[in-house]
């Protein structure tokens, strides 16, 4: 703003001074024409009136630059003073914000130790009553240990009476020949499922151990002793296997759940 009245008043400086020496230019041709008499006067009057223009503008510019300059330096002055103010208000702010938060830690150092305190207490009872409840596991799981311990060996006692009754029962079928039928009936069902190899030798005795299910499903073939070559033991695992499921003893006390056979097939 204060630029664009600078230039404003130089334009009418300028304006002025050609307006000025206009005026003079004409005045001097007129009085030349009228009165060629007097030239060196309209001279010094037309310098007089220039000069007096020109200081008269200058100091209206003078003026106008003071009036700036004062204005500048009231302004800078002012911004100052809100400056030291806004830092005044800044630091009393800072300085109340500095003792909240001292105020605040305090508070929660004294929370934080309140807490600690009951969080101790709380920890002691804790441990006291969890002390309490291991004890009383521990007397009721020794007692049910007992208990058990008990009942297994009622139950250990009243399987070895049973397993000693079946043994008796197996002895006793042994001694009537039942027992030998079930395992010769079993060896006739492998040998029909047996495929004999070309490499198959006369006197041929393989010992053959058989695991079946309740039902006489074949779980597994195993083969012992055997004087026949690698295709024959292969085809008597797989006979084995055909034969599946395996006849049932004519007595449930017979059955084996684990039968070792002597396979020795008829030349």
């Amino acid at each position: 703003m204060n630029e664009l009245f600078r230039d404003h008043k130089r334009f009418l400086l300028a304006a002025l001074v050609l307006h000025v020496a206009i005026g003079v230019l004409l005045t001097a041709n007129f009085s030349a024409s009228s009165r060629k008499s007097a030239p060196s006067q309209l001279a010094i009057q037309a310098r007089v009136i220039d000069q007096s223009a020109i200081r008269r503008v200058q100091d209206r510019e003078k003026q106008a630059e003071e009036q700036r300059v004062a204005k500048e330096r009231a302004a800078q002055e002012e911004r100052e003073r809100e400056a030291a103010e806004k830092r005044q208000r800044e630091e009393e702010a800072e300085q109340q914000k500095q003792a909240a938060e001292q105020k605040a830690q305090q508070l929660v150092a004294e929370t934080k130790q309140r807490e600690a305190a009951v969080k101790q207490q709380r920890e002691q009872t804790e441990k006291q009553r969890a002390a309490d409840v291991q004890r009383k596991q521990r007397e009721q799981a020794d007692k049910r240990r007992a208990e058990q311990d008990t009942r297994a060996q009622a139950q250990r006692e009243m399987e070895l009476k049973r397993q000693l009754a079946e043994e008796e029962g197996r002895l006793q079928a042994a001694n009537s020949g039942k027992l030998n039928e079930y395992r010769a009936l079993i060896a006739q069902r492998i040998e029909r499922a047996w495929i004999k190899p070309p490499s198959t030798q006369r006197g041929l005795e393989c010992e053959l151990t058989v695991t079946q299910a309740p039902g006489g499903a074949v779980l597994s073939v195993k083969l012992g002793k055997c004087n026949g070559d690698k295709a024959v033991q292969q085809s008597i695992e797989m006979a084995a296997h055909r034969a599946s499921p395996l006849p049932l003893p004519p007595d449930a006390r017979l059955f084996e759940r684990v039968l070792t056979l002597n396979f020795r097939p008829q030349d």
